[in-house]
């Protein structure tokens, strides 16, 4: 068993063609486990590509590129899902995936682009260890490398109940509208730099329907991890807000100033 945990680089170059392999290593490997470490891994991995991308939606599609025998290794290669996602998307996404699977072994903090679903599935990996069956998962990605252990669940256990709620206002594009559980926005935060879930009420659905696509301010109740991003916020004011190609520039405030 390969007991090392490579640590991530910053300055580690991450190519277009980025994988990502899960290995699974163990004196016997019960079916029903094998699929909830599987769900768990596709699941992780468009739970992350959803948070971290700007319009709150999966950018690339995951296809088996590789399974070896022996111990289990499966290999995960990203497709993009139109010719406007950049080639260098999935090595973004794992990116992501790697300093989370690190930061979630250290610390209980919420990892930078990790919802409460990517929180979930990484908890997960960390209930399917046994020494009787699956004795190792590790996850591997261009000379990366790193072990599941059983301390995620517990820093994860206390992140998720460690939340605080306050009011306040957040700005960002409206990238998205559901009513498939509820009415919600998805609002692209750039200074958290991920996608915010902004539930709201009845009287405000033609506004969010006028306001899609465009910067939009919203006032309410919002709901954030004590050691970690805002998750939510149940929207009691929402106004559109000028294009940043409407905004004056530096130069013209000068101006107007007669600096």
């Amino acid at each position: 068993m390969e007991a090392e945990n490579k640590a991530i680089s910053k300055d580690l170059e991450w190519s277009d063609n980025a994988t990502l392999t899960i290995s699974i290593e163990g004196p016997y490997f019960p079916l029903a486990k094998f699929r909830k470490a599987l769900d768990s891994f596709i699941d992780l991995l468009t739970e992350v590509d959803v948070s971290t991308s700007e319009r709150g939606e999966a950018t690339v599609e995951w296809s088996v590129d590789l399974v070896k025998s022996g111990s289990i290794n499966i290999t995960a290669l990203a497709r993009p899902v139109s010719d406007e996602v950049s080639g260098s998307r999935a090595a973004s996404i794992i990116e992501v995936i790697a300093r989370g699977i690190e930061q979630l072994h250290s610390e209980p903090v919420t990892p930078d682009g990790f919802n409460d679903q990517a929180l979930k599935h990484t908890k997960a990996f960390g209930k399917l260890i046994d020494p009787d069956d699956f004795a190792e998962i590790r996850f591997r990605s261009n000379g990366w490398s790193h072990g599941i252990a059983p301390i995620v669940i517990g820093n994860v256990d206390e992140i998720t109940k460690a939340t605080h709620t306050f009011y306040g206002s957040l700005e960002g594009t409206l990238v998205s509208i559901s009513v498939a559980r509820g009415q919600q926005l998805g609002l692209h935060n750039s200074i958290e730099g991920k996608t915010i879930k902004c539930f709201f009420k009845d009287d405000l659905f033609e506004q969010a329907k006028a306001a899609l696509r465009h910067r939009v301010y919203v006032f309410g109740l919002i709901r954030q991890r004590s050691h970690g991003p805002k998750m939510n916020i149940e929207v009691e004011e929402l106004r559109i807000l000028p294009s940043e190609e409407d905004l004056p520039s530096i130069d013209d405030l000068l101006r107007k100033l007669g600096i």
